[in-house]
């Protein structure tokens, strides 16, 4: 099976279902920083880790797996978890990841390496996840280049067009969309960039809206 991923789920018995889906939200950011800095995977019976969180429980794997689904028993109250800044959410999120892969590699036989690498990448990019979405294109005349950076915070998931010079020097920067911290939202906005003229770039939604785009004019 082709490893898809990570994400978290709130199991304490005070939260109701908004409460619990905003932990999902907010834990996020670092799952999608964590995850790019990981090789494929192929397991035998595993394509998802759900990390759950209990106030009073042992840390330990769940012993049935559901449609390739791992769920891993997290001791946490998340009720501490909104008492925290931004930075603190991300760095107790990375913490609770590396609690529950520590007890998976242990029981199941992972490598611990990759994990430990992405790990450090997490800390080495300050818990901020932000990339460049396809390449960038050139426009006509060769002087400016036109990419999508995307951001993913605790809150919000950001796409924005960004033209910089060939000495990558900002020229000019827009938001275009901007969603709750779920990667699946924002996809179906992002199609080609596509210069119109040396002035004038066009940002199309993927297909099949690829009719529908937002524009920039530079001048």
């Amino acid at each position: 099976m082709l490893f898809r991923g990570f994400n978290f789920q709130d199991r304490s018995p005070q939260h109701h279902k908004p409460k619990q889906s905003q932990f999902y939200v907010e834990t996020n950011c670092i799952v999608y920083l964590f995850e790019q800095f990981l090789p494929k995977f192929q397991f035998d019976d595993v394509n998802s880790v759900r990390f759950e969180c209990y106030p009073n429980a042992e840390l330990a794997c769940q012993p049935v797996i559901m449609d390739g689904l791992l769920p891993v028993t997290i001791p946490y109250d998340v009720s501490d978890f909104y008492q925290l800044s931004d930075l603190e959410k991300k760095k107790k999120t990375l913490d609770l990841m590396m609690d529950g892969l520590q007890v998976i590699c242990k029981d199941r036989g992972w490598n611990e390496e990759p994990f430990l690498y992405a790990y450090q990448k997490v800390v080495e990019n300050n818990y901020t996840f932000k990339k460049t979405y396809k390449n960038p294109k050139s426009s006509p005349n060769r002087k400016l280049r036109a990419k999508i950076e995307i951001e993913v915070g605790i809150y919000d998931c950001t796409a924005s067009l960004v033209i910089e010079d060939k000495q990558q020097k900002h020229i000019y920067s827009e938001v275009l969309y901007q969603t709750e911290p779920i990667f699946d939202l924002l996809y179906p906005l992002l199609g080609d960039i596509k210069w119109m003229s040396n002035d004038e770039v066009r940002v199309h939604e993927r297909k099949p809206c690829e009719y529908q785009f937002k524009t920039a004019y530079l001048q």
